[in-house]
């Protein structure tokens, strides 16, 4: 039986609810305005939605925790110190949850989690401003990696891969707001926009892990090449499954990319090269509020799968699963980790499966 990202999620349950802990602790030192960093908690699952604080055990669920579970598998890589570890995994956690904060603002969206959005739940405004607070955040826990033994030099350089991070994820931010499934784009347009936004978070983890272990420019990069492929695999696999999956299993409204012209890659396919009657199912889509219906969505299934556009996401994440596996190979360690990276590989090709 091929092992989902759930199934590590559950392997790995002990190191990631004490992560959620340090992070709990650290939003614990700010205490005023109180309502401020309730939001916050909230948005990560430590607060409900009157801002109540929840006990570890009551801590929500947030989607897959892929980063969190590369980062602590490349930690243990390189037997990094605990404390810088934890610090690097936060700060991880925090930037992806400050895009999230504003993806959600800037996509409308109502719903994350299977929960409200901060922005549904209290506002634009708010939202707004607690992204901002996370940024912040952000390079405020990377700053304390002094207390953990890290060499101010080292320190300088992992803030900017962050930085550099944060730049590119908003340049690929930027194209996924503007380019629509209807536009004349290519498949390659549409991987450059993808590996600024969703790759460019995979690839900072292997190039910050790899300063603070001091390790070779070979091996640096050949772990940005494993990030950045995964990366890219991980973003087509959820434009697939925001079309293919079960709303249970995806935690967000099926067929949403549909309402919002997003370029999603088997949309911006089945639009150019399908049936005059998917591209009418889809304008119309794109014109309404509501979610569509369950007939809809089949038949825009079907139409997909059809013209080849099914087909074509397999394909493209067979070639990024491939390149990911390929960087792997290429590292050489023979260990655990390796193993559980390769693992962790698989499990995200898995959702290919979700393709009639």
């Amino acid at each position: 039986m091929v092992p989902t990202l759930e199934t590590f999620h559950r392997q790995f349950e002990a190191e990631i609810l004490e992560v959620d802990r340090a992070l709990v602790a650290y939003f614990d030192r700010f205490e005023w305005p109180p309502s401020h960093y309730g939001l916050i908690r909230y948005h990560f699952g430590y607060a409900d939605r009157d801002l109540r604080p929840r006990g570890p055990g009551d801590y929500l669920p947030r989607g897959k925790r892929l980063r969190p579970l590369i980062c602590s598998l490349f930690c243990r890589l390189f037997r990094l110190p605990t404390d810088a570890a934890v610090v690097v995994i936060m700060a991880t956690e925090v930037m992806h949850g400050a895009s999230l904060t504003h993806d959600d603002i800037e996509d409308h969206d109502a719903v994350r989690w299977g929960r409200a959005t901060i922005q549904s739940a209290f506002g634009l405004e708010q939202a707004i401003n607690a992204g901002d607070a996370l940024i912040g955040m952000v390079y405020q826990l990377l700053l304390s990696l002094e207390s953990a033994g890290v060499e101010p030099r080292r320190i300088v350089d992992v803030l900017a891969v962050f930085n550099a991070t944060h730049l590119r994820m908003c340049e690929g931010q930027h194209l996924d707001l503007r380019y629509r499934y209807s536009d004349d784009l290519t498949v390659a347009e549409y991987l450059d926009m993808v590996s600024r936004k969703t790759a460019a978070p995979c690839v900072c983890i292997a190039d910050a892990i790899s300063i603070l272990a001091g390790a070779t420019a070979q091996t640096r990069e050949t772990l940005r090449r494993f990030g950045q492929n995964l990366g890219i695999l991980y973003q087509i696999c959820d434009d697939i499954r925001g079309i293919w999956c079960a709303p249970d299993a995806l935690g967000r409204q099926v067929g949403q990319d549909v309402n919002q012209r997003r370029a999603s890659l088997p949309l911006l396919y089945g639009f150019k090269h399908g049936s005059a009657a998917l591209r009418d199912v889809l304008q119309k889509g794109a014109r309404r509020a509501d979610p569509l219906s369950e007939s809809d969505l089949e038949f825009i299934r079907q139409e997909l799968s059809t013209c080849g556009a099914g087909r074509m996401c397999r394909e493209e994440a067979e070639r990024y699963y491939d390149a990911a596996l390929s960087a792997l190979t290429e590292f050489g360690q023979q260990s655990r980790e390796v193993d559980l990276l390769r693992g962790v590989l698989t499990a995200a090709y898995a959702s290919v499966n979700f393709v009639a």
